[in-house]
């Protein structure tokens, strides 16, 4: 009788098949959003990485994943669908190559003697203790990551179109544990280079771009709200002249400051962030009216912040 799959089980095993892909164990934020940004570049479908977080079971209050979902992630391991993927599992389950392994036994005269058993014995202890504190050391080691250290984390790079949920989950990347604002916090130790966290679309900043390239460049100009003034003619005169001198300052403020912005805009793909890179103003498009940011980098190098320098004008 053919073996069938519970669906625990081909979860399981989905599970385990994307962290093979990906060469990486999703044990962390980082491990979500990396294998998110996998999904994105491979086959330009977006899984959320809360998502992800639910199916492995990171995030509380999982109940099931719909089949849509399943149907992409099998479609990043190269099936053509979650069926595709049940099938050629369970048929693994029957091939003769997963019998069970035939232990053979000794020849006769070969049986260890009870020394030979002891030496054997402390070999493994040894090994057994080494592992284990290669384990300890590994687990010192994450935990500082997940504190957010930059300086603990061994090599890690952002790269464009990576998700995060939250602005706190890429400020603390960088050593930043405030949650005053996300749009506009120095890096520390990095004079003149700051994370931006601008809102595509947004009401009075604007942040316009083309959506479907990540912004490969972004335009900002500023105009006040509508419920600032009242909308007689001399209030619109009057919003105007705001709005003008608003972009004014703004626009020699970045001309002065030649400033550098790590990138993660809210609201383009998701509820969330998405990384696009390293920017710089636009001189030749950028006027008194608006500021024109270009895309300079598409990584972020987080042990190595300083060669960042070398992209301004």
């Amino acid at each position: 009788m053919e073996q069938v799959m519970s669906q625990d089980q081909a979860y399981a095993e989905l599970r385990q098949a994307l962290e093979a892909a990906v060469d990486r164990k999703m044990r962390s934020p980082r491990d979500f959003d990396f294998l998110a940004n996998a999904i994105l570049e491979k086959i330009h479908q977006s899984v959320s990485t809360s998502t992800l977080k639910r199916f492995w079971g990171y995030l509380p209050h999982y109940a099931s994943i719909r089949l849509s979902t399943l149907d992409l992630l099998t479609q990043f391991l190269d099936y053509k669908d979650w069926e595709d993927f049940i099938h050629s599992r369970e048929s693994q389950l029957h091939s003769p190559d997963t019998d069970a392994d035939v232990q053979t036994p000794l020849p006769d005269g070969d049986t260890p003697s009870p020394k030979a058993r002891y030496r054997w014995g402390m070999v493994a202890l040894l090994a057994l203790l080494l592992l284990g504190g290669a384990v300890l050391l590994w687990s010192g080691v994450f935990k500082e990551n997940e504190e957010g250290a930059p300086v603990s984390k061994g090599q890690y790079i952002l790269k464009r179109g990576q998700i995060f949920e939250t602005s706190s989950d890429y400020l603390r990347l960088f050593g930043i544990t405030t949650t005053e604002r996300y749009w506009d916090q120095p890096v520390p130790h990095h004079e003149g280079i700051v994370i931006w966290g601008p809102e595509y679309h947004h009401p009075q900043w604007h942040n316009e771009g083309l959506r479907d390239s990540l912004m490969p460049t972004i335009t900002e100009w500023w105009t006040p709200a509508d419920s600032s003034l009242s909308a007689s003619p001399a209030s619109e005169a009057e919003r105007q002249l705001l709005s003008a001198e608003k972009n004014e300052n703004l626009y020699f403020t970045v001309m002065r400051t030649n400033e550098l912005r790590i990138t993660f805009m809210k609201n383009l793909i998701d509820t969330g962030f998405v990384f696009l890179g390293v920017y710089r103003t636009d001189l030749l498009r950028s006027d008194s009216t608006h500021v024109v940011w270009e895309r300079v980098a598409d990584e972020c190098d987080l042990n190595n912040l300083t060669y960042l320098q070398q992209l301004r004008h």
